[in-house]
């Protein structure tokens, strides 16, 4: 699963010799957190905070006198795995920038979505908790969901040597840990 998957394509944005005036009201009209300051050409030059905007010396400064850099951004290639690392670590936003410039947004909503997409919450099915005294484990519980004809959803670790598997077409729940326990006994 890719970033452009999941993240907002074309924020709106501030061009660097704009005014902070113009990004303020450009926030408070889209609603933003974080005005984008891009180049002429579109490339990423920086962001603006509510607060910074707030702080500036003259509504009349250029944006881009005023933007922070980016500290952290991803490309639309990237995996989502690294998007929720990054968004885990603080970050409120990440720019999507390709060949530097800015060509998406991903927000934590966009993150939970996929991540919610990646274990299956949402789509019918069974979930089996299985303790598993071995990580190699999982190729012989997978073995037995295979022989009975399961459709796979998710498999998601859980808690310590614990694996849930997300499943459909489950029938006889009881006949499936007790094939489980002697596969993995």
């Amino acid at each position: 699963m890719k970033v452009k998957e999941w993240m907002q394509p074309d924020p709106p944005v501030i061009r660097a010799q704009a005014s902070v005036g113009e990004a303020e009201r450009l926030a408070e009209e889209h609603g933003l957190a974080i005005v984008y300051v891009v180049d002429e050409a579109g490339k990423l030059v920086g962001f603006l905070t509510r607060k910074a905007i707030a702080a500036a010396p003259s509504e009349e400064l250029p944006a881009g006198k005023l933007a922070a850099a980016p500290i952290v951004t991803v490309s639309p290639d990237d995996p989502m795995e690294r998007a929720v690392v990054l968004l885990g670590e603080r970050h409120l936003l990440l720019p999507v920038v390709e060949n530097g410039r800015l060509v998406g947004v991903l927000t934590r909503g966009g993150v939970l979505r996929a991540l919610a997409k990646m274990a299956g919450f949402g789509e019918e099915g069974v979930r089996i908790r299985v303790k598993l005294s071995h990580h190699s484990e999982v190729y012989r519980a997978l073995e037995v969901l295979a022989k009975n004809g399961l459709e796979l959803v998710a498999v998601i670790r859980g808690g310590e040597e614990e694996v849930i598997f997300h499943i459909k077409g489950l029938k006889d729940r009881e006949r499936l840990f007790t094939q489980l326990q002697e596969a993995l006994g």
